[in-house]
């Protein structure tokens, strides 16, 4: 620190390692935090991945405000002539003991929100869930960084500090980084929610407790506060489990009150428990029920009905869910095979030693083999090999979801069958006459699979049976025809009676069947769902609302929902436009000078960059998971890739900015529209390299190349995203001359444009307009940044 005692100079190296590590290890309790948050939603709204977009809203939104009030707060302490160290280290701190608090009241949620065991959580319960827990936990994330950018420097020694800007942020996204690899690929397993949270905290504190002692003694006597925080870290583990245990009691009997719980884990993919009463078992995947075994009245009359749709089905491919009591069922007919995808290992690990003796046998036997793998990745490697397919997929709740019932999708997996082939699923639908939501859903789904099948049947009931064949006279609900199949084969099945097929249920009564044909002709030109567009996505969404809504058709998010999807192209460039003039007359009233002009249009230009980058991000990993397919670890890794890709851009632009003095100000302006063009052009570019992506050919060679691609745009896309951050926040310095504000402002229109980007995104611009529209949307956004720089800002 320049101008600073002897003392202090002499601290400055080890001073400024400190700091450093205390950053990175920041930056990694930030990211696990977030994960964990977004994890506990994911239960507590029953599976619905609708909870990523307003969990990761809510954070950005309080990073952004938390950035705001730290600048002032850094500041304030600087006049005064104190240093921020104290504030840092206590803002980390309550991080932590906030994360632990979250995760408490998210374990009690659905009583505190009045929601029944079982009934879906409403969105604007969610919403507000997120807004009080979530926020205010990210608030201190938001105001470490213009602490940290402060720490070191003093009013009387404006231009000196530890760490630069630019530095800074590298660190922090060095520690993201780490934190998010280290949770992907170890911690997520092995250690629980809590005890994942204490430990960042224990570190966080040992550091922290190090650079104050630093700051304040010297480097000698920081060892003895280190290793008195360092033994806290054992504490917190050992403590962490007896907390765990009761975490887990307290959000079981929430989710399951009356079941003794058998088993739970916390896998990579998501919270599996298994609950037992009066001899039944129930599995819970993210807190909703997924299986109930042993459960002869529903697997065994479903796995007859479906294998009974193929005259005579030799290979046979399950996708999910098979492992209850559909296995065992399906090998009594006479196949050659069954290949059976489940996604996560743990499943099967949890659930096998309860399963009855049958369904071992299944799992063991040799016609059977197991993948555990993504479902898409898997069927894009097959060709011309499946008799029949049963696809128990889950609802598309989510645009991550819609992939698995897009044009693009069902025609990977008409490649993947034979010339006579049939596909049987069940989706959400009315139990009996349709409403206006759930015809159109229904319909939109015949008219994507009709692209790729040709005869198509959908049931009657709620879930509806959903049966597509490549060929005429292969499927059938005409009772004699499936009892002729069933006896054909001279199958032994002491649970199944074929009578089953002549009235058990109405899913095969004709007249009703023919009702539900007519129903769904009724409707003019349903969209087709595709990568590109994911309409399917915001149907289903619709019909979810209508249940949490206890069927009422004027509920206040089905009003939303309608209202999105009512909206029009120029009323979201209007909005876009409003924003855009609303953060620059702010500034110029702010500022009080035409100087007000140009503070608006960087910090247009970071908040236009965050936003732009989150819907490209949110947009390239929806493109990995339609092309390449959901391989959580390559997912990890894609978001590495990004974050990899953000340290070096940033680094690269903060070596150039700290060089920079008053003189050069105007390169770093170029540079920084040169970052908001590249960026425009980049969206541009992201549905042609969609598009011709999506044309290769199915094969290992090409998904190769489709993984290679999609890693070099999301490396490009957070290399630019990083690169504005330094750029812009040098040119915020140079105007304000006050380190915390300039982070402040910084910061905090980088996540306020992220979290409008996170929210606009995931529910309005790819579900309601597809994303060719949403890319040169996002496209047109920065090159009016870049306009507004180059217009508005004029270095002194």
């Amino acid at each position: 620190m320049s101008g600073g005692s002897p003392q202090l100079d002499a601290l400055r190296t080890p001073a400024r390692r400190g700091l450093a590590l205390l950053i990175v290890a920041w930056g990694a309790q930030a990211i696990i935090t977030q994960t964990v948050l977004l994890r506990e939603a994911i239960v507590l709204m029953s599976g619905s991945e609708f909870a990523w977009g307003v969990v990761l809203f809510a954070w950005l939104l309080g990073v952004a405000i938390g950035a705001a009030i730290g600048g002032r707060v850094a500041e304030r302490l600087a006049d005064q002539g104190r240093s921020t160290h104290t504030a840092l280290v206590l803002v980390l701190l309550l991080l932590g003991v906030a994360s632990c608090a979250d995760i408490w009241f998210f374990r009690g949620a659905r009583a505190w929100l009045g929601v029944d065991t079982g009934e879906l959580l409403p969105l604007p319960k969610t919403a507000f869930a997120a807004l009080l827990l979530v926020t205010p936990t990210s608030t201190f994330v938001g105001m470490a960084f213009p602490l940290a950018c402060r720490v070191g420097r003093t009013a009387a020694a404006d231009d000196g500090g530890l760490l630069s800007f630019g530095q800074v942020y590298t660190l922090e996204s060095v520690g993201s980084l780490l934190g998010g690899t280290v949770f992907t690929f170890w911690m997520v397993e092995a250690l629980a929610p809590i005890e994942a949270a204490l430990v960042c905290l224990a570190v966080t504190a040992a550091i922290g407790t190090a650079l104050l002692a630093m700051a304040a003694n010297g480097r000698r006597r920081a060892v003895a506060p280190a290793v008195v925080a360092a033994a806290a870290i054992g504490m917190a583990a050992l403590a962490g489990g007896r907390l765990n245990r009761g975490l887990v009691e307290r959000r079981w009997h929430s989710i399951a009150p009356g079941y003794a719980l058998v088993a739970e884990a916390e896998t990579r993919y998501q919270n599996l428990a298994v609950g037992r009463r009066a001899g039944q078992f129930t599995l819970y995947s993210d807190g909703h029920v997924v299986a109930d075994f042993p459960d002869p009245y529903t697997f065994v009359p479903l796995a007859h009905f479906w294998m009974c749709q193929h005259p005579s089905p030799r290979r046979v491919l399950v996708l999910g869910g098979g492992v209850e009591g559909l296995l065992a069922e399906i090998l009594r007919h006479p196949v050659e095979s069954v290949d059976y995808v489940e996604p996560d290992p743990r499943v099967i690990e949890l659930v096998r030693p309860l399963l009855a003796d049958a369904d071992r046998r299944a799992l063991a036997d040799p016609r059977v083999a197991v993948h555990y793998t993504d479902a898409r990745y898997f069927v894009k490697t097959q060709r011309d090999r499946f008799d029949l397919v049963i696809a128990r997929l889950p609802d598309p709740t989510s645009a991550l979801a819609a992939r698995l019932y897009t044009d693009e999708f069902f025609g990977e997996l008409r490649r993947a069958m034979t010339p006579k082939a049939v596909l049987c699923t069940m989706v959400a639908a009315a139990p009996g006459e349709l409403s206006a939501a759930s015809r159109e859903y229904l319909a939109s789904m015949r008219a994507t699979l009709a692209r790729r099948f040709a005869d198509i049947i959908i049931g009657w009931g709620d879930p509806a049976q959903v049966l597509a064949a490549t060929a005429p006279a292969l499927i059938s609900v005409e009772p004699s025809v499936l009892v002729g199949r069933f006896k054909e084969r001279g199958i032994e099945a002491p649970l199944f009676d074929p009578a089953w097929f002549q009235g058990a249920t109405d899913w095969l009564d004709p007249d009703k069947v023919s009702w539900r044909k007519r129903d769904l002709d009724a409707a003019t030109s349903p969209p087709v769902s595709t990568d590109l567009w994911p309409i399917v996505y915001l149907q289903r969404l619709t019909l979810w609302e209508r249940a949490t809504s206890g069927g009422l058709a004027t509920g206040p998010c089905l009003r939303i929902i309608e209202k999105l999807r009512s909206i029009n192209l120029a009323e979201v460039i209007a909005a876009f436009v409003a924003m855009g003039l609303t953060t620059l007359v702010v500034y110029r009233l702010r500022g009080r000078s035409r100087a007000g002009w140009g503070d608006g249009a960087v910090v247009l230009s970071v908040g236009t960059t965050g936003l732009a980058t989150m819907a490209l991000s949110i947009i390239w990993l929806f493109a990995f998971q339609s092309l390449y397919g959901y391989v959580y670890q390559r997912i990890g890794w894609i978001i590495a890739l990004f974050m990899g890709g953000l340290v070096i851009g940033c680094g690269a632009a903060a070596r150039l900015a700290e060089r920079a003095d008053a003189s050069r100000l105007q390169r770093i302006r170029r540079m920084l529209i040169g970052v908001d063009l590249l960026i425009a052009l980049l969206a541009i570019g992201c549905p042609l390299a969609l598009r011709g992506l999506g044309s290769l050919e199915a094969g290992r060679a090409g998904l190769v190349l489709v993984e290679g691609s999609i890693s070099a745009l999301v490396v490009m896309t957070g290399l630019l995203g990083g690169a504005a951050f330094p750029l812009a926040g040098r040119l915020r310095l140079s105007s304000t001359r006050r380190p915390g504000i300039a982070a402040g402002s910084v910061v905090g229109a980088d996540h306020a444009g992220a979290c409008v980007g996170a929210l606009v995104c995931g529910i309005l611009l790819v579900p309601v307009f597809g994303i060719v529209t949403a890319a040169l949307l996002l496209a047109g956004t920065k090159a009016a940044s870049a306009i507004a720089v180059g217009v508005c800002f004029r270095p002194t």
